[in-house]
């Protein structure tokens, strides 16, 4: 989900200028969420997605001008999703635009809010990111960064009826069920301006747990990543982490005794089992079933395999109605394509649709 923060800062280190494009709100049917980001650097690449179509292709298009005006600044801009837009969704988003082009080494300081989002993303921590958007009458107000969590607050604002005012309207959305939001900040003088804030509920994370660190785990991890999960990846062979190329700054890697390290997850874990031994495999699932408080518990394997340790759980007396939440296999078979990527992708669907499933059945 946060995969954006690592290309940002990537960018940042590399001295490349960048344009951050965030979703802020939405309203009626539309392709994406709010928070949806993309990351797009002045060598054209580009992290994330805003759910595609000509909006993203407008969006990227404006984000490619901001690079060329050589300076840094942002602007809010609203879409509405119809025909003048090619896009038959019927809603509208509101978008921000935040260009990175110059005096941007001062974002790879520790005490920057590059490093302190970072940090509250490791830490699980709920908070609100605040922008104001740029103000021609009054410089002053404009382009500000705000973080405020229970905990603490930061602006790089000297402006203190600024910061008290983004502090005080921070505290009731991180305590209401509002997602991001705008708010007009009047000065002493009259001068208005706007203040996106946009919340991010760490916590709220689905935790979501891969057992196993081989082939189909490694193909695996560059698509979980980028879901709104917190993830957890255990294996007792760092050699096997080793292997993967991709970033795990977000992922909580435990290179320990894998049935031991089923202790360490949160309640309602969702867990895909990959490991290399059905013996381990098998032991993982008990521990889960003994301790009862995962939500998914899927493992890779045939459905014969499935059936015998369904009929030895059962055997043991565990609860059938405990022992009906495992599922084996995960990921459908295919017959042609069998590649570790084809086989991830199959198990992420399982995962993505049992989620789904049960979001809706939640919303009933």
């Amino acid at each position: 989900m946060n995969s954006w923060l690592k290309h940002l800062r990537t960018s940042i280190a590399l001295n490349n200028g960048l344009v951050v494009i965030t979703i802020i709100a939405t309203k009626g049917s539309t392709p994406c969420t709010n928070g949806d980001k993309i990351v797009y650097t002045s060598n054209d690449a580009v992290f994330g997605s805003i759910g595609g179509g000509n909006l993203e292709f407008k969006a990227l298009s404006l984000a490619k001008e901001m690079l060329e005006l050589k300076g840094n600044s942002n602007q809010l801009i609203k879409y509405p999703l119809g025909a003048t837009l090619g896009q038959c969704c019927g809603g509208y988003v509101k978008v921000l635009f935040e260009s990175f082009v110059t005096n941007n080494s001062s974002l790879k300081d520790k005490d920057s809010w590059v490093e302190k989002v970072s940090s509250l993303y490791q830490e699980s921590e709920n908070f609100i990111l605040g922008t104001s958007i740029d103000n021609d009458k009054n410089p002053q107000l404009d382009k500000q960064k705000f973080l405020f969590t229970k905990k603490h607050f930061f602006s790089s604002s000297n402006n203190k009826k600024l910061s008290t005012f983004v502090q005080d309207y921070s505290s009731k959305l991180l305590q209401n069920t509002q997602s991001s939001t705008l708010v007009e900040f009047e000065d002493e003088a009259g001068l208005k301006t706007d203040i996106c804030l946009e919340k991010v509920t760490s916590s709220d994370l689905l935790p979501v747990a891969v057992f196993g660190a081989g082939h189909i785990s490694r193909a695996l991890m560059p698509i979980l990543i980028n879901l709104p999960v917190k993830l957890f990846w255990i294996d007792d062979r760092q050699e096997q982490f080793d292997k993967f190329q991709g970033d795990t700054s977000q992922v909580k890697i435990i290179c320990d005794d894998i049935v031991e390290s089923v202790s360490e997850l949160p309640n309602n874990v969702y867990c895909l089992v990959i490991t290399y031994s059905h013996k381990i495999d098998f032991e993982i699932s008990e521990q889960m079933i003994l301790q009862n408080n995962f939500s998914y518990l899927g493992m890779i394997g045939s459905t014969i395999k499935g059936k015998k340790f369904r009929d030895r759980f059962i055997q043991k007396n565990y609860p059938e109605e405990v022992v009906n939440k495992f599922t084996c296999p995960i990921g459908e078979k295919q017959k042609f394509l069998k590649s570790p990527t084809a086989i991830a992708v199959t198990i992420a669907m399982d995962l993505i649709n049992f989620i789904e499933n049960k979001k809706q059945i939640e919303a009933l």
